[in-house]
């Protein structure tokens, strides 16, 4: 039996609903409290892409989307919230960058999941060193100096996905996980709009077993990361596109 990863990238655009169709009402509060417009833009944009997607899912399809509410744990992580019953257990992770957004949801409790999408732009040396690991300054050591940018891109969002999943984000040490290599080479600066698979671990090891997945979407890197208890979860996880429908 297969472990699904649904998976949803979506760009803004005039015909998303309104708020008010959207958002529950204390999102529509939490909405407004947002002091800067394009702040307030990407967190909808984050959370209409969320809940297109948990909404093209049987268990959700007959509530509207303003009351499939999307709550925070005190940890941050993000969780649903359904008016007349009880959520299902789910992992879900949603990340926005300019016009587009990224949502990922795993059914159940086996497989939790961090999802990261990242503008590919130039790091200094510094941000390497406080942030990456020594095998990770490694393999930009190693790369071009044509793909340093996108790899280094590529490293940080990966590294974000996995404390995603591990459901304490950038409040943790980014050194505690770790992009060990790549399946394959990096392609150039032409969209690549296919997953890749990355190696990734813990730094110790913590006995779960990883999974990450990569694609470029010019000017843009996203990167999706999973754990579980057992290799065998792992093995059996597929990724699944939602599209946005027109």
């Amino acid at each position: 039996m297969s472990n699904p990863i649904y998976w949803m990238l979506a760009h803004s655009d005039p015909a998303v609903p309104t708020a008010a169709q959207v958002l529950s009402p204390a999102e529509f509060q939490r909405y407004f409290a947002f002091r800067f417009p394009k702040r307030r833009d990407e967190w909808f944009q984050g959370r209409w892409t969320a809940k297109t997607l948990t909404h093209s899912l049987p268990a959700y399809q007959h509530y509207p989307l303003n009351q499939i509410e999307i709550c925070n744990a005190p940890e941050g992580a993000p969780f649903l919230q359904l008016p007349d019953r009880a959520a299902p257990a789910e992992c879900l992770s949603i990340s926005h960058s300019g016009n587009l957004a990224v949502c990922a949801l795993a059914p159940g409790l086996e497989l939790q999941v961090g999802a990261d999408l990242e503008k590919v732009e130039a790091r200094t040396e510094t941000f390497i060193l406080d942030y990456f690991t020594p095998t990770e300054r490694q393999l930009v050591e190693k790369c071009s100096s044509e793909s340093r940018s996108t790899l280094v891109t590529l490293v940080w969002s990966a590294k974000e996905s996995m404390l995603k999943a591990l459901g304490v984000g950038l409040r943790r040490d980014t050194r505690m996980v770790e992009v060990q290599g790549l399946d394959g080479a990096l392609p150039g600066g032409e969209e690549v709009a296919r997953w890749q698979k990355l190696q990734v671990a813990e730094q110790p090891a913590s006995g779960k077993t990883w999974a990450a997945w990569w694609q470029r979407r010019d000017p843009f890197v996203l990167t999706l990361a999973a754990c579980a208890a057992t290799p065998a979860t792992i093995r059996s996880a597929r990724l699944v596109e939602q599209r946005v429908e027109e």
